[in-house]
């Protein structure tokens, strides 16, 4: 035993002497990458401990912290440290996190490194590894709305992806927690990269391309692996020529290129998911689920992490389905026929005249119609008019009843419970825990179907 070496609560620690081992693929476009058991065991390649199985703490849903021992779990976020020899992963996964949707069975966004290609949704998680794999080598990180840390977004206008994070210094004040000891590479020299600290293991982003890195080791240049992963960056090509240096004409090769849309076969395979088989149970149409998934599969990379996630990912696509079609009724309704070349007649009767006339009268026009027989006289046109405005002020209220209270904009689409208000859209209630008009704790939320 080299007594040379001790474990973090001071007792030793027997070395492997094992060679490091290979690192695999190093890019990210988003954090939520670690749903894929593949993804998470690459966390552990200067994992430091030989008595634990990193292949079992991947596979029991955690992924290295980079700090000490401490593992997490990507479902419950439940964090376990301090090992000791003979500690089982999954037995000390569900010895301190007992209600972990993981543990416990749950339906959750896990993709498993190995499947069998003999069923339906074994082909599915060698489906969601591959599209992942693809995806990450092979596309440029997508656009940003706004910052997220979680986000590895990249402009397509050449403007910086975060443009806070523009200055060395601004860059380096996100390393505070930077795990240098495990990763041995400097702060310093991550931040002169392009690179900020997302505070999460040792995932690293790009400020303007915001291309991700991780599994950093002792002896990586960090500027050489932003050029060798990410040569469209143009910071990189800025630091290029500055320094004279030549430029790389394509990125380092990783997995195998495919098509980034899904055919037939493979969106139907996506109903195999035990998440889509939950929301299918829960009366949810089967067309709406497969598009839903096969969208957010083409513009993530990866599946929900969560049911609620998926109800809420497919009660998004109905509504947007809903509202393109509700634009197509009214574009449709608002386009007027052509008008048909005909030869007028100078032999026109009187009678086909005032016919003619009547036709392109506005409906009740602003001054009333001279008394006539069968038609209404003044007072009855006047009472008239009242009323159509009493239906309009009517429809305006009833708009305005269905309209977010929030943003004013959208349409009202999340009921809270147990007050059962609904007067907020998806956007406005997502990230509230209250009730905006009673204040009340929300314990839950619905998606009414409004028409």
């Amino acid at each position: 035993m080299d007594m040379s070496r001790r474990q973090f609560d001071g007792m030793p620690v027997k070395t492997s002497g094992r060679e490091p081992e290979p690192r695999g693929e190093r890019r990210f476009h988003s954090q939520i990458g670690l749903m894929l058991e593949a993804v998470r065991r690459q966390t552990f390649v200067d994992w430091p401990l030989p008595f634990v199985d990193p292949d079992s703490l991947a596979k029991a849903g955690f992924f290295y912290l980079k700090t000490k021992d401490h593992v997490q779990c990507v479902f419950c976020n439940g964090i376990v440290g301090f090992w000791d020899e003979g500690g089982e992963p999954e037995v000390e996964h569900r010895k301190h996190f007992s209600t972990c949707p993981f543990m416990t069975g749950g339906v959750t966004g896990n993709v498993p490194a190995v499947a069998s290609p003999e069923t339906d949704e074994g082909r599915l998680y060698q489906l969601l590894n591959q599209y992942y794999a693809s995806k990450v080598a092979h596309t440029r990180p997508p656009l940003p709305a706004t910052y997220q840390a979680d986000s590895t977004r990249v402009p397509c206008d050449g403007q910086a992806a975060f443009p806070h994070l523009s200055t060395p210094m601004s860059r380096l004040r996100t390393f505070a927690e930077w795990p240098k000891d495990t990763t041995g590479v400097e702060a310093e020299m991550l931040s002169e990269a392009g690179f900020f600290y997302t505070g999460m293991s040792d995932f690293t982003q790009c400020f303007h391309c915001g291309g991700g890195l991780f599994a950093w080791r002792r002896g990586d240049n960090p500027l050489t692996d932003h050029e060798h992963f990410y040569p469209f960056c143009n910071f990189i090509r800025m630091q290029r020529k500055e320094s004279g240096g030549a430029e790389h004409s394509s990125a380092k090769p990783g997995a195998q290129q495919r098509h980034r849309t899904l055919g037939k076969e493979e969106a139907e395979l996506l109903l195999h998911h035990p998440m889509a088989k939950r929301v299918l149970e829960l009366g949810l149409p089967r067309a709406s689920v497969k598009e839903a998934l096969k969208l957010r599969l083409e513009t993530r990379g990866v599946l929900c992490k969560s049911v609620t996630e998926a109800l809420e990912l497919v009660f998004d696509y109905d509504e947007r389905q809903r509202q393109m079609a509700a634009k197509e009724l009214v574009r449709d309704g608002l386009q007027q026929p052509e008008p048909e070349e005909q030869e007028t007649s100078n032999n026109a009767t009187p009678a086909e005249s005032a016919m003619e006339v009547e036709t392109k009268e506005h409906f009740l026009p602003p001054t009333p119609p001279p008394e006539q027989s069968g038609q209404p006289t003044a007072s009855e046109y006047a009472r008239l008019q009242q009323e159509v405005q009493a239906l309009q002020q009517q429809v305006l209220c009833e708009e305005r009843r269905l309209t977010c209270r929030e943003c004013g904009k959208e349409r009202v689409a999340v009921v809270f419970q147990p007050c059962s208000h609904l007067h907020l859209c998806a956007n406005c209630a997502r990230p509230r825990d209250s009730c905006i008009t009673c204040g009340s704790i929300a314990r839950g939320t619905l998606r009414p179907i409004i028409g």
